[in-house]
């Protein structure tokens, strides 16, 4: 019963994978062919296809871990309910923040903070996060391996991809495309829209392992509470 369950999780993992590469092609193709990215699969955009796709993610993830909460009750089986619900926050906030661009308006908001600041931010928040849980990923490691593998390569993919060429666009791309403007725009648009599509694309896939990794984990859970109440 649960291999079958895994097996239909892989299945709709590569669906969505698939998915995603399909959007990023669209992405690539308008921006080819017309100068700019189909307004509704614009990877950069706001409330677009790809932006309400990883919102889904985000959400699911969220809601995955917000059902942990009111299911543990008192099973010794990991995580705790304090570990579940911090992450069901923190997953439902990003869910609002991709359809939203939350991250763009905090300088906005409060002017103290610049522009880039927000990458510190939330960088800071991941860090101080997996400190204070250290513990629970711990035991989450013990309890089913391949799971939390699964989800750590997500969160990987999607920090380094994310968040790395994010920086990489602030610190390093704004001068590589100063020596890039004397060859023409078309190569300067064109490099930005790649570095647009693999820092998007890396974000999707990090989600999609993430949301794998934890249906894993869940199935390994509801099997291991099946045998012990048997």
């Amino acid at each position: 019963m649960v291999n079958n369950t895994i097996k239909q999780y892989s299945k709709s993992l590569w669906v969505i994978i698939s998915l995603e590469i399909f959007l990023v092609l669209i992405y690539i193709l308008g921006i080819v062919f017309r100068g700019k990215a189909f307004s509704p699969f614009d990877l950069d955009g706001q409330m677009t296809i790809p932006s309400w796709l990883q919102a889904l993610q985000l959400f699911l993830i969220g809601l995955l871990s917000l059902w942990l909460v009111f299911t543990g009750g008192h099973s010794s089986q990991p995580p705790t309910k304090i570990f579940a619900l911090t992450f069901a926050v923190l997953f439902f906030y990003a869910s609002v923040d991709e359809l939203f661009k939350l991250h763009l308006q905090l300088h906005t908001l409060l002017p103290e903070i610049g522009h880039r600041d927000w990458q510190g931010i939330y960088l800071a928040i991941g860090v101080t996060t997996s400190i204070l849980f250290c513990r629970d990923f711990i035991d989450l490691w013990r309890f089913h391996p391949k799971s939390i593998l699964m989800m750590l390569l997500g969160i990987s993919i999607f920090v380094f991809g994310g968040f790395g060429l994010e920086i990489f666009k602030d610190e390093l791309l704004a001068s590589i495309v100063g020596l890039l403007v004397e060859q023409g725009n078309l190569i300067t648009l064109l490099v930005e829209k790649l570095r647009v599509a693999v820092e998007e694309f890396s974000e999707m896939l990090g989600e999609s392992l993430i949301l794998y990794g934890l249906c894993l984990f869940l199935a390994k859970r509801w099997d291991k509470k099946a045998l012990s109440s048997q």
